[in-house]
Formats: structure tokens, sequence, C-alpha cells
């Protein structure tokens, strides 16, 4: 049995910045809170916990401290609200995250109507809504964009959330650019959610199976997955090692492996490990 890991699988740079930003500036601190998860897994988060770091939802929920803000940000209020209380922060949004907040930002105070290619409940795309002072519109796919009432006469631009699906940004950028007089489109998706998708690709059409591993609730793992079923329907996803059974590669020689912008690498080799066990 043969098993390919991606080269762009794990941790890319925003949350392997994210989260050495929570462990080193964290050690010497007491009452350290992080608001909500830092990324989505499971396993990174009970790592944190291990280390003291205690999830709150609000900060209503601690009195004083270190708050820790995530990786996928959060709106101008929240900002505020911290340093009224007093907290020390340490803000671990990813770079390319704040870009696009403060796209939306800018756009927005221009009088440019904001179109936010995202998931409405995701943590990323509410903050980039929030830092456009809540005018921006929301849309998960071309069909949405297609019932949207757009005025030829007024200003629009695009912006994304930084892990969705490139191929359906460029439907969306082209479809509004045929549309629109006047629209500017800034593609905010990440590169290494570009590498990671076009990697995938790949590898699903050139692999007997394909192993995508992630968090439940992580948007980059699950469009991973997505992307390699529409090639590969032997594609399974799993959070760790725990979800993986031999019968699920039963007749299969040459293995994809792959994993989400959030999944730490010593979880991609345990699975990796109990795969070759399989053989």
């Amino acid at each position: 049995m043969k098993v390919t890991i991606a080269k762009n699988a794990g941790f890319c740079f925003g949350v392997k910045r994210a989260y050495e930003l929570a462990c080193v500036n964290s050690k010497d601190c007491d009452n350290v809170f992080i608001f909500g998860k830092l990324v989505h897994n499971d396993d990174v988060c009970q790592d944190l916990r291990r280390r003291g770091i205690k999830e709150i939802k609000s900060l209503q929920n601690a009195k004083e401290g270190t708050v820790i803000f995530t990786a996928h940000g959060i709106g101008p209020k929240m900002y505020a609200n911290a340093q009224k209380q007093g907290f020390k922060v340490i803000d671990t949004t990813c770079p390319k995250v704040m870009k696009a907040q403060r796209l939306a930002k800018n756009c927005a105070e221009k009088g440019c109507r904001v179109l936010i290619f995202g998931d409405k409940k995701h943590k990323e795309v509410k903050s980039i809504l929030e830092w456009s002072g809540n005018k921006a519109k929301i849309i998960g796919s071309l069909n949405e964009t297609k019932k949207l009432k757009l005025s030829r006469s007024k200003k629009y631009c695009l912006i994304s959330q930084t892990t969705q699906n490139v191929e359906e940004f460029k439907k969306l950028n082209n479809y509004l650019r045929n549309k629109l007089s006047h629209f500017v489109c800034f593609n905010t998706i990440c590169d290494s959610t570009d590498s990671r998708q076009k990697e995938i690709r790949k590898l699903a059409k050139d692999h007997d199976a394909v192993v995508v591993i992630g968090g439940q609730d992580s948007a980059n793992s699950k469009r991973l997955y997505e992307i390699a079923c529409e090639i590969n329907p032997r594609t399974i996803f799993v959070q760790n090692m725990g979800g993986l059974k031999k019968p699920m590669l039963a007749g299969c020689q040459k293995i994809a492996v792959s994993a989400g912008a959030s999944t730490p690498t010593w979880i991609i080799q345990s699975v990796v490990d109990k795969i070759r066990n399989f053989s």
C-alpha cells in the first residue's frame, strides 16, 4: 500500500502563527482566556486547554486577565470592549483575514456596496461583515448571486472568505463583471487555500482513495473533502485516527492523505501511521 501525503497538508501560515502566539505569549500570564476556538480543530483546542487557556463565549465570562482573539478575526466593537474592560489582548487574527476586513471597511466607507462570498455562520465572515459596518451582503454561491437585485448605476466590490472555493469565486467574479458597470474584485482567498485545492484535485484523480483530515466545523477541511468527492467517490473525512477503520480502505493500493489548514502535524502523522499499519 502506497501512501502519499499532500505537500500542503496541515497548518497554514496563519494557523501556525496563531498557535505559536497563543502558546508563547500566554506562558507567563495568569487568567488566560480565548474568545471561542483558536482554530476549528478539537485536538488543537484540547492542547490549549491543557496549557491552562480557557475558552469563553463572551468577555462577560471573564473578569480580568488576558484574552486571546482567534485566527478567524473579530469585529471592531470587540477590540473596544476588551480595551474598556482592561484586558491584555493577544490578537492572533490571520493577516489574510485582516486584509479582507480592512478592504470591507474601506470600500463601505467610500460608498461601495460590499459583497462577501462566504458562509454566513462562519466567524471569519461575521467579522468581515462587522468591519463593513454591517452594510455588506453575504453570498454563498453563484445561484444566490443571480438572485441579487443589482443596480448598474451603483458601485460594487466583491471580496471573499479566505478559505472559499477558488473556482466558485471565479464564477461569481465573471458574472458580476458582466452585469455591473462599476465593479471591482479583490481576491482575498488565501494562497494556501488555492494551493491545497489544486493539489487535492490532482491527488483525487491519481489515487484509489483520498483521506481528508480536519475538524468537523473546519470550513477549509470540508471544502477539500467536497472537491475530492466530486472527482473520487472513495473520499473519506476524519477528524483524527479514531475515525479511520480498515474496511474503509479495503482493496486500495494508492491512498492520498490531505488535511485542512487547522490540522496539526501530530494528528496527520498518527493517521498516516494507522493507514500504513493496515497493509
